[in-house]
């Protein structure tokens, strides 16, 4: 991890738009990087989607993460459903295991 992305510091409402914009339709981690580089914010990359979708050649609308499915997500993950990390007491003071689907 570089020094510039080390201090980045995001509030609740910018983590919550980093969330709905990687989950949008076609937005990988390069996709996204550029998003957020040329339109300065989670929030302007967003609105700006759909449009830019268009300019490149899309015949159908994007889909977007929408709120409600970032809410579900959220309070799944805070419940402990679902992959990502999840914190477990074991005979050691604190532990930390990541589980998730395979990519093979």
């Amino acid at each position: 991890m570089n020094q510039k992305s080390a201090s980045i510091r995001l509030s609740d409402a910018q983590r919550f738009d980093w969330l709905r914009l990687i989950r949008s339709e076609n937005v990988g981690p390069r996709t996204f990087r550029a998003l957020i580089n040329n339109c300065g914010s989670a929030s302007a990359a967003l609105e700006a989607l759909p449009d830019l979708a268009r300019r490149g050649g899309g015949t159908k609308a994007i889909r977007i993460a929408t709120i409600d499915e970032i809410e579900r997500e959220l309070t799944a993950r805070r419940a402990g459903v679902g992959c990502g990390v999840v914190l477990f007491q074991i005979s050691r003071p604190l532990c930390a295991g990541w589980f998730g689907r395979s990519a093979t």
